[in-house]
């Protein structure tokens, strides 16, 4: 099977929660059980290319993105995770991550008033990345809100590339505090969505909610127990059950091998 991580943070290049952590241990063991992994994080500017050894990737070069009216280009480059033959591919774009910071300046810890632009980049990058490599994942797994607009976009943007037409999308939300909740539906509005995608009926009182999105747009979506119920009334309004899959690395990494091949094996009868 193949899958695809989605995420803003991995140890040890970019680490914003627990959630790197998790990355760091799970792609990599499930790599070990026979899986085929491919991850894609943002190459902010503190990732230095030569102590993380990062080259460039030439055959997946001069990949271009739409952010609203502008066109953004960006390089593609790789690394392993240390002690691990797992690689890691970042995408490199000197307009939206080549400052320091992840989402915010560290010198004001101020939120960057481009994040909007950044996020469309990143989300639209990851699947125009996929499409270049010409690599058809079975399972997209997007984490956070930070992917939220992943599934949204397979389903609607990107719904004729034949390359999806049988991935299936998992959402996995790591945290209760929601960062991705932007005013207006300007975020919206970058993406170029199809003439038939009511931007209104995906905001709320005049806010877009990438967690929200990503949960409305996603095959499956995923929890742990450590979020105890806090989640429960946004899973109620959206009529969802999400799984729960918590335990020891060891013990995370097999439940989710299991639930990988339920899923491929749900997909299979259709």
């Amino acid at each position: 099977m193949k899958i695809l991580y989605a995420a803003a943070e991995i140890a040890p290049f970019a680490r914003m929660t627990h959630t790197a952590d998790l990355l760091r241990f799970l792609p990599a063991s499930l790599q070990d059980k026979g899986f085929e992994i491919r991850i894609l994080l943002p190459k902010y500017g503190t990732i230095n290319d030569r102590r993380n050894r990062l080259h460039e990737v030439i055959r997946l070069s001069g990949i271009e993105v739409e952010v609203g009216e502008k066109v953004e280009s960006m390089r593609i480059k790789v690394a392993s995770i240390p002690n691990a033959k797992l690689q890691v591919y970042f995408l490199d774009n000197d307009t939206f991550f080549k400052r320091k910071g992840m989402f915010k300046d560290p010198k004001s810890e101020e939120w960057y008033d481009d994040n909007s632009e950044r996020l469309v980049f990143y989300n639209k990058g990851v699947l125009e990345t996929v499409i270049k490599l010409g690599w058809e994942p079975d399972i997209i797994h997007c984490h956070d809100w930070p992917a939220g607009l992943i599934p949204l976009l397979v389903k609607t943007k990107y719904k004729d590339q034949a390359i999806f037409d049988r991935t299936r999308i998992v959402y996995n939300l790591h945290h209760p505090e929601n960062l991705g909740i932007f005013e207006g539906t300007k975020i919206l509005e970058l993406l170029g969505l199809p003439d038939d995608v009511n931007i209104d009926a995906l905001s709320d009182d005049n806010k877009t909610d990438l967690l929200k999105i990503g949960l409305r747009y996603s095959d499956h979506v995923v929890t742990g127990n450590h979020l105890a119920n806090q989640l429960d009334s946004l899973f109620e309004e959206l009529n969802i059950e999400p799984s729960k899959i918590q335990g020891s690395p060891e013990d995370v990494s097999s439940k989710f091998a299991d639930y990988y091949q339920e899923i491929a094996g749900s997909l299979s009868k259709e």
